[in-house]
Order: C-alpha cells, then structure tokens, then sequence
C-alpha cells in the first residue's frame, strides 16, 4: 500500500504542475512565484496529512489518526481554496459590461 501511494503521489504532483502551468504563466512575476510557492505548500502538507493517518492507522492509534485526519484535511482544503482562488478557479466571472441594461 505505501508503494501504491508513493506511485498516487508523484502522478498527481506532475499532474498538478501540468495543471498549474498556463494559469501561472499568464499572471505577473510575485503571484506566479506565490502560486508556485503555495502549491508545493498545500502538496506537502497534504501528503504529510495522509502519510500520517496511513502510518497511525496501521498501527491502531485511533485518536491519533481521527485527530489527523480532521487537522491535515482542514488545513489542506483551506490551502486548496486560496490556491484555487488566486489561479482564478473561483471566482466572480465578469461576462459583461453589468451597468448596460437590455430590455
């Protein structure tokens, strides 16, 4: 199983840097190398979350992996939604001059 999610994690690391590329490219020089910074902050945190609760889990440590799980998954999504935001994932799309009105 720890050979499964080594193989998982570094599919998904490329996948992730394949997916990042364009959007990071089109914005100025500190908020690419903020996406940058922050996409390898959120992987590894979340990677450290799941080896974690793999390793505790494995061994029986019930609380140890509940308390895991809460903490690194709570962190990982709240550094998933700011990263998705600042590459512009989520959002307000502007479709449209809003103050023009069409009868």
């Amino acid at each position: 199983m720890g050979t499964f999610l080594v193989f998982i994690a570094g599919i998904l690391f490329l996948a992730g840097i394949l997916l990042i590329k364009p959007y990071a490219k089109q914005a100025k020089r500190w908020k690419t190398v903020l996406n940058w910074s922050l996409y390898i902050i959120w992987y590894g945190m979340t990677w450290i979350g799941i080896s974690f609760v793999y390793v505790n889990a494995s061994v029986g440590h019930v609380k140890a992996t509940s308390t895991a799980i809460f903490l690194f998954l709570g962190i990982s999504v709240v550094l998933a939604v700011i990263l998705a935001r600042l590459l512009g994932f989520i959002g307000i799309k502007k479709t449209g001059n809003p103050t023009s009105l069409q009868a």
